[in-house]
């Protein structure tokens, strides 16, 4: 075997070798990018079906029941009869 001969065999083993690397990080990366996919189409699935949920709410309208839990959780309403109990907020000590 010639000097060239082995150079040529080097060369195309380092080719080769380049090649499984490269190969290696695309199927890492179809890897990846497969786990996202599916994690994706979760999280579609799931805002889809609230989705529904919501147009469903604005076609049959809202019950008594969800209004009045609305009210009271995002408005603070009450009705009257309710026993309203406050509590003071504990302020740190002061140092004198």
């Amino acid at each position: 075997m010639d000097a060239k001969e082995t150079l040529v065999r080097i060369v195309l083993l380092a080719l080769m070798l380049y090649a499984a690397a490269c190969l290696a990080a695309s199927r890492r990366e179809l890897h990846e990018a497969l786990g996202a996919e599916e994690a994706l189409r979760a999280r579609l699935q799931a805002v889809e079906q609230e989705n529904l949920a919501m147009s469903r709410k604005l076609t049959e309208g809202w019950s008594a029941e969800e209004l009045e839990q609305l009210a009271r959780e995002r408005l603070g309403l009450v009705l009257p009869g309710d026993k309203i109990f406050r509590f003071p907020r504990e302020e740190p000590e002061r140092e004198n």
